[in-house]
């Protein structure tokens, strides 16, 4: 019998052939197709930064101390956390103690009763590494979650730096549409004193009130704008709306492009990616465990205990012990690992389009926001080259009129010619920096990582 036992358990541990092959990661391409446009100067880990702006720095150190969404996810990673070590636990035997006290009379007034203590063992033998492999994936798991945790932090960063600028910009905006209302108004005055005293035409009239009209209908939209984004701002933060005001009125500097690195890196600097592959990695072991549900199990199991029979004719007390040795093979089942192993399969090719597509995504995100910023300086630098043309005119129309060459209607409209310029500028810097804020986002990076582990290591026990 011995020998029998000690035949199978070798042969239960020689290796084993039923393990599917585990799937081939997708790779990044060399190069980018854009890389000519990069530029030489490196983003700092936390890229906001490079704005030199204190209010946005101070924002998001609140960000990360107080957002919903990240309080959830750090929740969602405790849970795997506590998942992980429960699927760890089935590889350690298990120690149960039990202890039971009885007492009984029968019929003709006879008594007895007994009293046991024991202790119970019990242990799987992990021949095929079915369960290595569940602690794997739940470890894996946890890998990906933690890098979801990541990518949320990158993600909250951009969202934050891009209202910050969109409520900076609508205030500029109103602050320069306030000044196109009074010059309209100040050309409604003229015109109409020019109408009373018959050197204006009545068409003249209804055209200066129209744009005196069209300017004040644009003020709601950029007043709704502004506070749309302080709104978003407050929720950011864990802050009830309108509760969060953004007082700064300056937007950064168009800064020169920066260094991209090349695709292979954001295999390590995207964390959507690394969520994405440990997401195929935890599906792999997931399939082996299942496939490894159909194979033998070995079970070892062994009690100690300690008995003692109270009986009319005298007390029967002593130890008592089994051991077991269980080997177990699955039959019939309906098809239900089958059924296991069709779905894991599925979901591991699942998990490895998602983990192509986020490759592709990343470099996408990349070559669209070079992209971007490039088109956005080619544009400010036409705007730059219309403001300075609509400026001399301005110098013109100012001299004219203080020479007594022009009236003052000819000179406001310059002005307000060269007011409308300078929004356009302000949209175009914003754009600017919003590409530069999906820059940031696409390239990724190493900080998130300090920030998680500094939001873990802060959480004490309740």
């Amino acid at each position: 019998m011995k020998r029998i036992l000690l035949s199978l358990l070798l042969l239960t541990t020689a290796c084993n052939p039923l393990v599917p092959q585990k799937a081939v990661p997708p790779t990044a391409p060399s190069n980018y197709s854009v890389a000519a446009t990069a530029g030489q100067e490196q983003l700092p880990e936390r890229w906001w930064t490079v704005f030199s702006d204190e209010q946005l720095n101070r924002l998001e150190n609140e960000l990360f101390a107080q957002n919903l969404d990240l309080r959830q996810s750090l929740a969602r990673l405790e849970q795997l956390d506590a998942q992980l070590q429960s699927a760890g636990a089935s590889l350690w035997p298990t120690l149960g103690l039990s202890a039971s006290a009885a007492r009984s009379r029968t019929a003709a007034g006879v008594y007895s009763g007994a009293t046991s203590v024991s202790l119970a063992a019990g242990y799987e033998v992990d021949l095929w590494n079915r369960l290595h492999d569940q602690e794997s994936a739940a470890r894996m798991r946890r890998a990906a979650g933690a890098a979801q945790t990541r990518t949320l932090l990158l993600s909250l960063s951009a969202q934050l730096a891009e209202q910050y600028f969109i409520a900076i910009e609508q205030r500029n905006q109103l602050t320069l549409l306030e000044r196109q209302i009074e010059h309209y108004h100040q050309l409604l005055e003229i015109v109409t004193e020019r109408y009373r005293g018959g050197l204006a035409v009545a068409d003249e009239l209804y055209h200066a009130r129209q744009n005196l009209a069209a300017a004040r209908a644009r003020v709601p939209a950029y007043r709704n704008a502004l506070a749309q984004a302080q709104n978003a701002i407050a929720l950011l933060l864990g802050q009830a709306p309108g509760t969060l005001e953004i007082a700064a009125d300056r937007l950064p500097e168009p800064l020169p492009l920066v260094a991209i690195g090349l695709p292979g890196d954001l295999l390590t600097r995207r964390p959507d990616i690394t969520a994405a592959l440990r997401t195929l990695d935890a599906a792999d072991h997931s399939l082996a465990a299942a496939v490894a549900e159909r194979l033998p199990a070995l079970d070892l199991s062994a009690s100690l205990g300690r008995s003692l029979t109270h009986l009319t004719a005298g007390n029967v007390e002593g130890t008592f012990w089994t051991l077991v040795l269980g080997l177990s093979q699955p039959l019939l089942d309906g098809g239900r690992r089958e059924a296991e192993i069709r779905r894991q399969t599925a979901i591991r090719n699942e998990a490895l389009a998602a983990a192509e597509q986020a490759i592709l995504t990343a470099l996408q995100d990349v070559e669209n926001a070079l992209s971007s910023e490039r088109a956005t300086r080619e544009q400010g630098v036409l705007i730059d080259d219309q403001q300075q043309i609509i400026l001399q005119r301005l110098e013109l129309a100012r001299e004219n009129y203080r020479a007594g060459l022009s009236d003052s209607r000819d000179l406001l409209d310059n002005e307000i010619s060269y007011l409308n310029i300078l929004t356009q500028q302000i949209s175009n810097r914003r754009q600017w920096l919003s590409n530069r804020i999906s820059l940031a986002r696409a390239l990724g990076g190493s900080w998130m990582e300090e920030e998680l582990k500094r939001r873990t290591d802060s959480k004490t026990p309740q």
